[in-house]
């Protein structure tokens, strides 16, 4: 597994007028190649009556975009590069373009394209997906204040039960993995159990998601 960045849940959208034609931009996230190309297909349908309707998306090793009639190199690889250099993963941009009368040429499509794109994507939410652990720490009643103080800056506390001791559910970055067990050892002088699950990614930005 490896860590990324993506966008929110959201769909995003930003619209451009240049010389008359209309760019109207639109990003979602796009887990799954299959979302991509469902979401191209949605604007498709809704757009029909567009000039265009060109895009791009990257999801994890999988990439793909379209210059759909605009001359060959001008639409999709802009916004397909735009994605690239602001490091972002499992994203898709549609742009629609209805055509104002007035020809861009190959620069201007070039910019035009990879500007709605840009445009667009600084309106997202930026999520870090992270490599995290769930872990549980069980220890004596006497002990939760302490640890739940320790814990504060560098777990997320999810819930809690309460039973004979105190058992507590963390999501925890997996790179503390060491760091968490040192902490729960020392505040509660070797008492507590703490047992940390398999990886996975996850949302992870200082709140869970």
């Amino acid at each position: 597994m490896k860590e990324f960045v993506t966008i929110g849940n959201a769909e995003y959208t930003h619209e451009n007028v240049i010389e008359k034609s209309r760019f109207i931009a639109f990003a979602i996230r796009a887990d799954t190649v299959q979302q991509a190309a469902e979401f191209v297909e949605q604007k498709r349908k809704k757009y029909y009556d567009a000039t265009h309707n060109c895009y791009a998306y990257i999801v994890g090793d999988k990439a793909k975009f379209s210059d759909d009639g605009e001359p060959q190199g001008t639409a999709g690889m802009p916004m397909y590069e735009c994605i690239k250099a602001n490091n972002l993963d499992r994203v898709c941009i549609v742009v629609t373009r209805y055509f104002g009368g007035v020809k861009l040429g190959a620069g201007g499509l070039v910019r035009a394209y990879g500007g709605a794109a840009a445009d667009v994507l600084r309106k997202c939410a930026r999520v870090p997906m992270r490599l995290c652990r769930n872990a549980e720490v069980t220890v004596e009643y006497s002990m939760l204040k302490i640890l739940r103080k320790a814990m504060s800056g560098v777990a997320l506390e999810q819930n809690v039960d309460y039973a004979d001791k105190v058992t507590l559910h963390y999501l925890i970055l997996s790179e503390l993995s060491h760091t968490i067990c040192d902490i729960v050892l020392q505040n509660t002088f070797g008492k507590g159990q703490i047992e940390l699950f398999d990886e996975f990614l996850s949302a992870y930005d200082g709140e869970v998601k």
